[in-house]
């Protein structure tokens, strides 16, 4: 397998988890907040699928994603990307741009996991067209220059990372 297809696996794993441990948090949990300040797992949901189709706006170059100037993209590379890859893990407590921010809504969990479905699949067919067509890597406006499978995977970490966030079902 190559990279790419390892890290396509992972992504699509990370979100059948994600989706799966969501399925589990009980209905009057759905819309109340994780903790004091923080987001109820509807909009946890939400997020995920949010970044995983800002991710495939990212890779196909769309500039409403935002950048920084390229001079600057090595410092967030440096200090979020590559540690995040060399750890298999996101950071606790980073916080993310507000294009990633989840609606004031609760949407329902049937529509939030569509979503991330599509998404998913969205993401994964077109980083197989650029593979297809011989592209492994692209410009990101924060991170500068990624290769797409290294790109695919830290989206993955992503899902993971809120996938452990859900509240667990009681026993």
């Amino acid at each position: 397998m190559s990279a790419l297809d390892d890290a396509i696996a992972a992504n699509r794993e990370a979100a059948k988890k994600f989706v799966s441990t969501a399925r589990t948090v009980a209905k009057e949990k759905w819309a109340a907040p994780i903790a004091p300040g923080k987001w109820s797992p509807a909009q946890i949901v939400e997020h995920v699928a949010i970044s995983t189709e800002v991710a495939l706006k990212a890779i196909k170059g769309d500039k409403t994603v935002g950048s920084f100037p390229r001079l600057f993209r090595a410092v967030p590379r440096a200090m979020v990307f590559n540690p995040t890859l060399k750890k298999g893990a996101f950071p606790k407590g980073m916080k993310g741009p507000a294009i990633f921010a989840p609606s004031k809504e609760h949407v329902s969990l049937d529509a939030s996991a569509a979503r991330i479905e599509r998404a998913v699949a969205n993401l994964e067919a077109h980083v197989r067209d650029l593979a297809k067509a011989g592209k492994d890597a692209f410009d990101h406006g924060f991170f500068g220059r990624l290769k797409v499978a290294d790109y695919v995977r830290f989206n993955g970490l992503h899902t993971n990372h809120h996938e452990k966030q859900l509240p667990p079902q009681p026993k």
